[in-house]
């Protein structure tokens, strides 16, 4: 496969900033030291990655390694289209926000005002709980897995809604509990579009895009993205890579196409343009949930969820950030606050995990010492039980920073599933399956094992035998 001639570029962008852009493959001669952070381990003839990052709105760093199009060669650049997946949920809530801020949308009314036909036994829904994943409303990707879709592009905006408002009730009652949700961000869309008259796509287009400059990004519609800037997303598969472009083609939850400029652009407007993001639409985005009972409502690694981002404390640092993951693509969005700095990796191959990669880029760009690296948890080899579900892990010492867990149950061959994890940026271990998303948490003692997908999770108990 063609690798690209030169090994580094430097050159300046006319964009609608003077912004420099640094390109640099993964063969630099004398990369920087947050350069070779950022492409470190990226094969220049696979699939892989695009890296921004800018202070107080201004880009300090920006490369790519790897390629958009195996067959084809094309490597990755900064004008190169990923599918964000969950990193879309914060343009979906920024619409909202600025609806909200003008006085349209109604945060804390009822859903049933915008969308009336919404099942009466639900009980009152908000906004605000819809975009805090606290409105109990069902995942409608799960639901979809469920019936045996294996290629989110095949359903519309109807079918989809319609798969979350089949459900004649709540998981919980509304605003007692967080649960991530992508059903109640593909409500949120269908708001946008109800209360604006427009396409969800289309308004965000108008009134974010275009203002901030994001002049590739764009909300798919129902098709597929083509043009020869669009990066195939690829899985690992005997000893090679195969393509995986297969993810929802509709907003809300996900669905959002951008480039690594477009997320510069995006910095841009958070520090110094503050077009789109005005004091009003910021203190909706950066607040976190509180639960119905005033108590806190947060992910399992202790960050609070807010408009589309997590919010808390880690590593030492305040941060502001989301990952967003499909089949084949895998991204991070991460922003230290009291730094100005924010941090963007897109990545086009699903056994990537772009979560240390940004953390260990932001490290470089920080004085030293105060992006610290989470303390890693100790393993105990074993076996952890959930006698219930005659659930069982069997975990052995792992090798490196990978583990090769043995899965028991009812539903496993008689000898097990095995399922390799890798250290992820807590400390923890998460599966390098790009379908499902297990993470480990082994406490101190080594006495439980948790065992999470998003925000459920088991404890398992360290069998003595």
């Amino acid at each position: 496969m063609p690798v690209p001639s030169r090994a580094r570029v430097l050159k300046s962008l006319s964009w609608s900033l003077p912004w420099l852009l640094l390109v640099c493959q993964v063969q630099s001669a004398e990369p920087s030291p947050a350069t070779a952070v950022a492409v470190d381990g990226i094969a220049a003839d696979g699939p892989g990655c695009a890296i921004t990052a800018s202070r107080a709105g201004q880009v300090i760093l920006a490369a790519s390694a790897g390629l958009a199009d195996l067959d084809r060669g094309r490597p990755i650049d900064g004008d190169t289209l990923f599918y964000a997946a969950s990193v879309s949920k914060q343009f979906t809530a920024l619409a909202v926000a600025q609806l909200a801020a003008a006085g349209t949308i109604e945060l804390d009314g009822d859903v049933r005002q915008y969308i009336p036909e919404l099942p009466g036994q639900w009980g009152t829904i908000t906004p605000r709980m819809l975009m805090h994943h606290t409105s109990g409303l069902p995942d409608w990707l799960m639901l979809a897995a469920m019936a045996g879709v294996s290629d989110w592009g095949v359903l519309d905006q109807a079918g989809a809604v319609g798969l979350v408002t089949a459900r004649p009730d709540t998981a919980f009652a509304p605003g007692t509990r967080f649960e991530y949700s992508n059903g109640g961000y593909l409500l949120l869309a269908e708001i946008v579009a109800r209360t604006t008259g427009l396409p969800f796509a289309e308004y965000v287009r108008r009134h974010i895009f275009e203002p901030l400059g994001m002049r590739d990004a764009f909300f798919l519609a129902g098709q597929r993205p083509t043009g020869a800037a669009v990066a195939h997303g690829y899985v690992p598969a005997k000893g090679g890579f195969q393509v995986r472009d297969t993810y929802p083609l509709i907003g809300g939850s996900g669905g959002l196409m951008l480039t690594a400029k477009d997320l510069a652009r995006y910095e841009y407007d958070i520090e110094v343009g503050h077009r789109v993001w005005t004091d009003a639409v910021r203190e909706i985005m950066w607040t976190p949930a509180q639960l119905s009972d005033g108590g806190f409502a947060g992910v399992p690694d202790g960050l609070g969820y807010a408009g589309g981002l997590r919010v808390g404390e880690r590593n030492g640092q305040r941060v502001i950030e989301h990952a967003g993951a499909a089949e084949a693509f895998r991204l991070q969005y991460l922003r230290l606050p009291e730094h100005r700095l924010g941090v963007a990796v897109l990545c086009n191959r699903g056994d990537q995990d772009p979560i240390p990669r940004a953390d260990a880029i932001a490290a470089a760009l920080v004085p030293a010492g105060l992006w610290t690296e989470p303390a890693v948890a100790a393993v105990h080899p074993g076996e952890y039980v959930d006698a219930a579900l005659g659930l069982r892990y069997r975990v052995p010492a792992p090798e490196g920073d990978r583990l090769a867990v043995r899965i028991f149950s009812a539903l496993t061959p008689a000898d097990g599933t095995m399922q390799m994890f890798r250290r992820d940026s807590s400390g923890g271990f998460i599966a390098e399956d790009p379908v499902r998303p297990i993470r480990l948490r082994i406490p101190p003692g080594g006495a439980t094992l948790e065992v999470s997908i998003n925000s459920s999770t088991l404890s398992l108990q360290r069998s003595p035998h």
